[in-house]
């Protein structure tokens, strides 16, 4: 199983965050989900101060998918995010979060549906001190 890119998406920056959610994408689709998954958006076509621009957030493709399978990607890839047994993620503002990660489906049943990940804001991931 692989992970895939839709053609101009470009990886301009990597912050820690964003390694993080990469490497969570690529386990769910290999060893969880066991099929392909392709990556929509990640540096491109965003404000200099927009999660993506910085490498944080990442868009999944997830048109074509049933509303099991969605809920599934969504559900794996928090657990694959979460910091453990205490870092389970938990519903807010109609996505799942944990203690560094929130995503949500957006755009349900449009062309453009996807899963969007990215950190969650007000938070540092991998800071040094």
């Amino acid at each position: 199983m692989y992970v895939r890119c839709k053609p101009g998406v470009r990886f301009d920056v990597i912050a820690p965050a964003g390694f993080r959610i990469l490497g969570a994408i690529e386990r769910v689709a290999r060893e969880r989900l066991k099929c392909d998954l392709t990556i929509t958006c990640a540096c491109e076509a965003h404000a200099t101060t927009n999660p993506h621009a910085l490498g944080e957030a990442y868009d999944i493709r997830t048109h074509g998918l049933d509303p099991d399978q969605r809920q599934t990607l969504l559900r794996r890839l928090m657990i694959e995010l979460s910091g453990g047994v205490d870092d389970m993620p938990m519903e807010v503002s109609g996505g799942l979060a944990t203690q560094y990660f929130f995503a949500w489906i957006e755009h349900v049943g449009l062309p453009n549906e996807h899963l969007h990940v990215q950190r969650r804001k007000h938070t540092q991931y991998g800071e040094v001190a």
